[in-house]
């Protein structure tokens, strides 16, 4: 479950286009997927790149806000992300077409269930305005 409280911190390294790095703790973004640097895929890759470009803008030696959900399989936290602009993380990204709504549900069953229902639905929403509007990849 979210913590009650959120914390502050300075992203030290940004890993790929979800996932970031603080004092050798990293940190995976609830509720986006973006494509991965170790895909075979040649086109893959160029587009994992963009969403990691565009996250180490937003990111990297920035302070951002963060509220734990819960620890992944890899042990890395997974956050919901405000910006220093007080701009969602993840809503920008898919919003801009970096990446895709993933790892979140509003079902109670399911490993990835966040409780924020309005939430998902507007990640949701951004996502079909980018496919819409053809925004990134």
């Amino acid at each position: 479950m979210i913590s009650n409280y959120s914390i502050q911190i300075s992203v030290d390294k940004v890993i790929d286009g979800d996932t970031f790095e603080t004092n050798n703790e990293k940190y995976r973004i609830l509720g986006i997927d973006t494509p991965e640097l170790n895909e075979d895929s040649n086109i893959q890759y160029f587009y994992a790149q963009i969403a990691k470009e565009k996250a180490i803008k937003l990111l990297q030696n920035r302070f951002v806000v963060y509220e734990h959900f819960k620890n992944d399989k890899y042990d890395r936290k997974i956050v919901k992300i405000t910006l220093d602009n007080g701009q969602d993380f993840a809503s920008y990204m898919i919003e801009n077409g970096y990446g895709i709504v993933r790892y979140i549900s509003k079902n109670k069953s399911n490993p990835f269930y966040y409780y924020d229902h309005e939430y998902i639905d507007n990640l949701y929403n951004l996502q079909d305005k980018a496919e819409k509007n053809k925004a990134g990849f």
